[in-house]
């Protein structure tokens, strides 16, 4: 058996850490730069099921790797990244002051053009760098039509997981939404490594389809995995049930959305964290009974200063620190009732008695406060069941199954605001659907959910005065603007891809 040892040792190496360790860490790759190629790893996987563990987590660590979409900047670290970019261009989060330059264009909506490399490069290539390490994967287990058992069948499904999942987000940058034209070509599909064929435009329709189908390949198959102890970073059943949830619920299909979103909730697996924890937590630890999928970052991975905390958090030696802070919308703000706890993320009084700036004050931040972290090591997190009773709600709401979406909706304000909690009952269909994307934007505030929510809710929004960047401007969902167009060097490399 011929391997490729220089590119097999390390994956050998990380496989056996990661099966004999006891602790909680989950030792994933700082700078995953190079896989093992198909015909290795087709070879290898017949006796040793601990190389495609070894592959699959090394890809989870592009999620939040330095560099991930090849431009090298401060704003260039996998998810996050995507995350902070895409609600400063839906205007639920601004800029407070021009000056470093990260995340500026995103905040002035310049970031889309064929010729930006951040961020309409950086994501297409962050994005199919997943696909490209997904297929690697699936290759290795016979293709994307296998069905493998076993350990090794929990690999290839988390790898189709997150192939849905990178395509779910490029479809959604680079097209219009599905409801509006499911017929428009969009982006390319690649299912395989194993030819080097450039591929043509697919329809966003042809593309929820392959979104659709891995995703329910893949739930099955999760069945029954558990993750080890302390650990988030892996995809698990109920996480492949959220993506598909969210999924159904951009096309549009109601029902399964709810029942998929119900299940996870009445999993019991995870917990809505309650008023104190929403306030008190710091959102900065895996260990939160709501977070779902998160990434545990030590001094070992972490990418340092170029991560959600280096650009987020005011108590984290950080952007935010030396004062590249990002603001809540003052108009969103404003809309948040005294009675929710959830206002005190962005409030704090001065010294001087007045409230200081609407930044992150209690939302993200290090327990220690004032230069609590210059280690970076804080968690990320990716998906939290608040999502599920949000996708829930506005599902059912959307099914005109008013009831259960006004119990989901209130099962969340009972531990955010129990004064509106205590009027939900009372809401029509189109005050309920106000009052879920009004929770939609707060729950979910800088946790990259404001440009979907924007489009799927077909709203517009004016910049507050306070916003650096776009102060007063007022534009809406459809603005071509919040859409990516293909890179300029994508098409000079394949022609396909011209409009």
């Amino acid at each position: 058996m011929k391997l490729n040892i220089q590119r097999y040792i390390p994956v050998a190496a990380l496989s056996l850490m990661l099966f004999n360790s006891s602790c909680s860490d989950s030792f994933l790759e700082k700078s995953p730069s190079d896989y093992i190629t198909s015909n290795d790893l087709e070879e290898v996987a017949k006796w040793n099921t601990n190389i495609l563990m070894g592959q699959a987590l090394g890809t989870y660590s592009t999620t939040f790797a330095m560099s991930t979409g090849g431009v090298g900047g401060h704003d260039d670290f996998g998810q996050k990244a995507v995350d902070i970019a895409t609600d400063l261009m839906s205007g639920d989060m601004v800029i407070m002051m021009k000056g470093y330059g990260w995340f500026e264009m995103a905040g002035d909506l310049t970031c889309s053009t064929r010729t930006a490399a951040q961020f309409s490069y950086q994501f297409w290539r962050y994005y199919y760098r997943l696909i490209k390490a997904t297929n690697e994967i699936l290759d290795a287990a016979g293709g994307d039509e296998a069905q493998p058992t076993g350990e090794s069948g929990v690999y290839f499904a988390q790898a189709k997981a997150l192939r849905a999942y990178s395509y779910f987000n490029l479809v959604n940058l680079y097209a219009r939404p599905y409801l509006e034209d499911k017929n428009a070509l969009s982006i390319p599909v690649y299912r395989t490594q194993l030819t080097s064929e450039a591929a043509q435009k697919s329809t966003v329709e042809e593309v929820y389809n392959l979104i659709v189908k891995d995703l329910t390949d893949a739930i099955p198959m999760l069945e029954g995995y558990v993750r080890p102890s302390g650990q988030k970073d892996q995809i698990n059943q109920a996480i492949a049930k959220g993506m598909l949830a969210y999924v159904y619920l951009t096309m549009g299909k109601y029902a399964e959305a709810a029942e998929l979103s119900q299940e996870v909730i009445d999993s019991g697996e995870y917990t809505l964290m309650n008023r104190t924890e929403v306030i008190n937590s710091g959102f900065n630890s895996v260990s939160i009974p709501g977070w779902m999928w998160a990434i545990d970052l030590t001094t070992s991975n972490s990418p340092a200063l170029p991560t959600f905390w280096g650009h987020m958090d005011l108590f984290t030696y950080s952007y935010a620190y030396a004062g590249g802070e990002k603001l809540i919308d003052t108009n969103l703000y404003n809309s948040i009732p005294e009675s929710d706890v959830r206002k005190k993320w962005f409030t704090e009084i001065g010294s001087d008695g007045k409230q200081a700036e609407l930044t992150n004050w209690w939302k993200f931040y290090d327990s220690k406060r004032i230069y609590g972290n210059r280690e970076w090591y804080n968690d990320e997190v990716y998906m939290r069941v608040a999502e599920m009773y949000l996708i829930n709600a506005e599902a059912n709401a959307r099914n005109n199954a008013l009831p259960a979406a006004q119990n989901t909706l209130k099962a969340l304000l009972d531990e955010r605001d129990t004064e509106t909690a205590s009027k939900v009952a009372d809401m029509g269909k189109e005050e309920l659907l106000d009052q879920i994307y009004f929770n939609w934007r707060l729950e979910l505030w800088a946790e990259g959910r404001g440009l979907l929510t924007m489009k799927r809710f077909q709203k517009s929004i004016t910049r507050c005065q306070e916003d650096a960047m776009l102060p007063g401007q007022t534009y809406d969902y459809k603005d071509e603007r919040l859409t990516f167009k293909i890179p300029e060097n994508e098409i000079i490399n394949n022609p396909n891809l011209k409009d």
